[in-house]
């Protein structure tokens, strides 16, 4: 529970970056009004559509490195919570940056979130449940903490986005917001004595 616990603040900040990075970079480094009609249609919006696709590729290349760092940690919580935090200034900067190509660093930090995110839970989870009977079971209601955090941040999106003052890059200081939260539940995990030692 206290895995999933951080679980729902992760994937509920990974959520809200997924659903704006297209608006919030078309804003800030395209000049693009959300507000307009048919705002979406426009060119400069398709573009800043395609960098969304870079980044996010950057984001990729970022995690796998990071992915490289992660075992170098003695502690897994140290290195989970390490990881959320860098994530999290990841994401907060992308509110700041209106230059496209320093998005790249925004976004290679969010990757450092994303290996974590991917690797430590389950290796937490799975230490925690070994020579366990009731493996199967675990294992099913930690994939449901996967789904759930992103069906409940996403029915609250609309509301959020609005108390924001409709502003889609505002929503990364939002999501930034969420990984310290997750960051600062990676505390509620117990471990198991020789895991502090890995």
């Amino acid at each position: 529970w206290t895995v999933g616990l951080v679980q729902f603040f992760c994937w509920a900040a990974f959520l809200y970056m997924w659903n704006y990075s297209n608006g919030a970079i078309a804003v800030n480094c395209w000049g693009v009004d959300t507000s307009a009609a048919g705002y979406a249609a426009t060119g400069e919006y398709q573009a800043a559509g395609n960098w969304v696709g870079i980044v996010f590729a950057v984001q990729a290349v970022g995690s796998i490195l990071w992915a490289m760092v992660l075992p170098k940690f003695k502690n897994l919580k140290t290195a989970y919570i390490v990881s959320l935090l860098i994530g999290a200034v990841g994401l907060a900067s992308v509110n700041f940056v209106h230059e496209q190509y320093l998005l790249f660093v925004s976004y290679f930090l969010i990757g450092a979130a994303w290996a974590a995110m991917l690797a430590l839970p389950f290796t937490l989870l799975t230490n925690a449940l070994e020579g366990s009977s009731h493996m199967g079971s675990y294992l099913g209601l930690f994939n449901g903490t996967i789904c759930l955090p992103q069906i409940i941040a996403a029915l609250l999106g609309g509301t959020i986005l609005s108390l924001v003052g409709d502003s889609q890059p505002t929503m990364f200081i939002v999501a930034g917001v969420l990984l310290v939260c997750g960051a600062a539940a990676v505390g509620c995990i117990k471990v198991k004595t020789s895991e502090n030692n890995r």
